[in-house]
């Protein structure tokens, strides 16, 4: 009898192992809940395992555009503030530091082609360049904050029409309905600046917040500083298939998915395993903080660190909807980062690590606070192309580019 009940355990045993092998870690029901009359898509740790869905992503490297190179030095390229792609692969980069032109132009093989864009306040010219994004027409559309105005150019770098945008809108877009998209700064006397996303017509009337972005306190009037939120996080929307992408990582792990109407469509959640502050983190922002312009406000006494890092740190959209999310979890290599990558529908559908693609420098996140221009601007996935903007030891940038390979 003995034996036999040990037979017996012995089979289910193994049939419990076949079934965890088949399984795997992975998630097979879908879950999803209506909130407020609009679809919540729940996501687990483990991805979803989508029959059918290619859930592996496998880059292999192209070539790279490196501005150091002696064909390229010559062009005055420094300090590159942002880039995208068009459907044809050409490559449009922003110098801030640029004295003439302030884009440059490359083809689908990284060869320079032209720049444009002057220096001026006349038509299609800038004083300063903002943001720069390409529509899926193909029109470059770039923020002239000094001028409150969006110009929007074609690829040749001719003028196409200028935009008329709010004083207190400091990155803004025109969305396929003919709606500004924008994050405007808003001045709280006593409170700081808070920078919501919001949504307008192109009169600028009938303003709508589609979420309530960061909040900046004001340092010399504030009593306590958290230290991983003392520089504003630009990197809050991302645009693909007419639709837009929201997420904020002072507010938690969700995503919010409107048309370009405005209209809030979908959300994406995800529960996720919380990563401790580093103490390297806090030791360099104290010391960021730890200067005679600072120190005579008593700012590095205010400043406290929470338990936990952030959600995430950054995401960026590829041009079929997929949703890619820069976690704080580290991978293999040194400066390799883990993305959560999400389907069109916002399922969990696979985890990759990433050479740092989130950063412009190519440091590790708040080793360096955030600069206004060093967010949303550093990665794009179009073409089933990565394209990658990193910080060289030499203190110049590349540009590198990837295939995308799913399976």
């Amino acid at each position: 009898m003995r034996n036999k009940n040990f037979i017996v355990s012995f089979i289910l045993f193994l049939s419990m192992v076949v079934i965890l092998a088949s399984c795997g870690l992975q998630q097979d029901k879908v879950e999803k809940i209506i909130e407020d009359g609009v679809e919540v898509v729940l996501n687990g740790i483990e991805p979803y395992k989508i029959k059918g869905m290619p859930s592996n992503l496998h880059l292999e490297k192209e070539y790279i555009i490196d501005f150091e190179s002696n064909d390229l030095s010559g062009l005055g390229i420094s300090d590159i503030t942002g880039f995208d792609v068009d459907s044809d692969g050409n490559v449009y980069l922003g110098s801030y530091k640029s004295t003439e032109n302030f884009i440059f132009k490359f083809d689908e093989k990284g060869r320079y082609v032209s720049s444009f864009c002057h220096l001026g306040q006349g038509p299609g010219e800038v004083q300063r360049l903002g943001n720069l994004r390409i529509n899926e027409c193909n029109e470059i559309l770039i923020t002239n904050t000094e001028r409150n105005k969006l110009i929007v150019l074609d690829t040749s770098g001719d003028l196409i029409k200028e935009v008329p945008i709010a004083s207190n809108h400091i990155i803004a877009a025109i969305l396929e309905s003919g709606k500004i998209l924008a994050m405007r700064a808003d001045r709280i006397p006593g409170e700081g600046i808070f920078y919501p996303i919001v949504i307008c017509n192109n009169d600028l009337e009938n303003s709508k917040i589609l979420r309530q972005g960061q909040r900046l306190q004001n340092y010399v009037i504030a009593k306590e500083l958290n230290g991983l939120a003392l520089a504003l996080d630009y990197a809050q929307w991302s645009i693909s298939k007419k639709l837009v992408y929201i997420g904020n990582k002072f507010n938690g792990y969700e995503f919010l998915i409107y048309n370009s109407d405005g209209t809030l469509l979908k959300k994406i959640r995800k529960r996720y395993d919380p990563v401790k502050v580093p103490q390297q983190v806090k030791e360099k922002v104290i010391k960021k903080f730890d200067t005679p312009s600072y120190n005579k406000d008593n700012i590095k006494d205010k400043i406290y660190f929470p338990d936990y890092m952030p959600p995430f740190q950054y995401f960026f959209t590829d041009d079929i909807g997929r949703l890619y999310v820069m976690t704080h979890e580290k991978g293999k290599e040194e400066k390799d980062f883990v993305y959560d990558i999400f389907s069109p529908d916002g399922l969990f559908i696979s985890r990759t690590a990433l050479d740092n693609s989130g950063n412009i420098l190519g440091a590790p996140p708040f080793q360096e606070l955030p600069v206004p221009w060093g967010g949303p601007y550093d990665v794009r996935a179009k073409n089933n192309r990565l394209y990658c903007l990193r910080g060289k030891e030499s203190g110049y940038q590349e540009l590198v580019i990837y295939r995308m390979n799913w399976e």
